[in-house]
């Protein structure tokens, strides 16, 4: 498939839009907006009546990258013209991840996604395969090739930004917090933190005393918070880039008699429901899973001939303590990640409790 434009389309032209060989649009979800002066384009479609997507994914190191990557999955199964979809896991390596991306390119697929472990280390490879004419859609994390088919990304700058202004609030402006970041080097990561020193840097009286990384996993989260807390126990408050970890830095606090402090969680189940069962002070910026399952549509509408933009970002709202017990789910365990595309019945089965 070449990967030169087929015409400039508008915005509007999404809804009505069809190809010749599928007879119904295929629609992102209303949550990813293209980003404002990213222009849409079409590509040609490909004459082929199948495709083989190849899927490079960092890691699954926590139960969100989990869901996200079953997301993707299932979104593949659903479209028939979707022969096959080879994913590969890089296991936290950057390197590796270059190596599965060289090889998915071997087996001569039709497009490449890309679940990115850096913002730096896939750029050439990544710039490879769009030369070959192979479209290249980067989700949930960024890497910045100077050429790719599609990024749909996270604002992640705001998701910093609203648990910092959330504690600024809840401590009236001044106290010594503790961060529990993610991954060292995601952009994800990064981008978080950009959004909280921006914050902080506009309220000197919130000082962050000490910062660990967690990987976003709940046992990782633990630890590093025991580590944290054991050093500064009288915190007024804590900063947190992801539910998994703040729950784990909550029990920690319960577990050693320590005071309740004011932190920032996320939309994952096993937060919400402590959350309400501790009467936490708190607040949960989103960052849904299905980035995976959009990911997977972008693809289609491209290798279709749809019109698609280059860059979707999403922006979905924080849960309040005002709305907490709609967003929690008691029917499903812990490890759930709220605002999910896949069925009821298979949510079920992934997170029976």
């Amino acid at each position: 498939m070449k990967l030169h434009l087929y015409g400039f389309v508008t915005m509007a032209m999404l809804a009505a839009s069809t190809t010749c060989g599928w007879a119904q649009s295929i629609e992102l979800n209303p949550s990813v907006q293209a980003v404002e002066g990213s222009k849409t384009q079409t590509y040609e479609a490909s004459k082929k009546k199948s495709f083989v997507l190849g899927l490079s994914n960092i890691s699954v190191v926590n139960t969100w990258r989990v869901q996200m990557m079953e997301e993707a999955k299932y979104e593949a199964t659903l479209h028939p013209e979707i022969k096959e979809m080879i994913v590969t896991d890089a296991g936290g390596d950057a390197s590796k991840q270059v190596s599965d991306i060289e090889d998915l390119l071997a087996r001569g697929i039709d497009a490449l996604l890309v679940a990115p472990g850096s913002e730096v280390a896939l750029n050439g490879v990544l710039d490879k395969a769009y030369k070959s004419g192979i479209p290249v859609i980067i989700f949930s994390s960024n890497a910045g090739p100077e050429n790719y088919t599609v990024k749909i990304l996270g604002d992640d700058k705001a998701f910093g930004a609203a648990g910092a202004d959330y504690l600024v609030k809840a401590l009236n402006g001044k106290g010594n917090i503790i961060a529990i970041r993610g991954i060292s080097g995601n952009s994800i990561d990064n981008d978080r933190w950009t959004g909280v020193e921006e914050v902080l840097k506009a309220n000197p009286d919130i000082k962050i005393i000490d910062t660990a990384f967690g990987d976003w996993a709940y046992d990782k989260g633990k630890q590093v918070c025991e580590s944290l807390l054991t050093a500064h126990p009288d915190v007024a408050g804590i900063w947190s880039s992801g539910g998994a970890m703040t729950q784990a830095c909550a029990e920690v606090l319960n577990e050693n008699g320590l005071p309740l402090v004011p932190m920032t969680g996320e939309g994952n189940n096993g937060f919400l429901r402590i959350w309400q069962e501790m009467k936490l002070t708190s607040v949960a910026p989103q960052y849904p899973t299905w980035f995976g399952q959009q990911a997977v549509i972008a693809t289609l509408r491209v290798l279709e001939g749809q019109p698609v933009a280059q860059d979707y970002l999403l922006r979905p709202p924080a849960i309040t303590s005002d709305d907490v017990a709609k967003y929690y789910r008691d029917d499903l365990n812990d490890s759930y990640w709220v605002g999910s595309s896949l069925p009821d019945e298979t949510l079920k089965k992934i997170y029976a409790k």
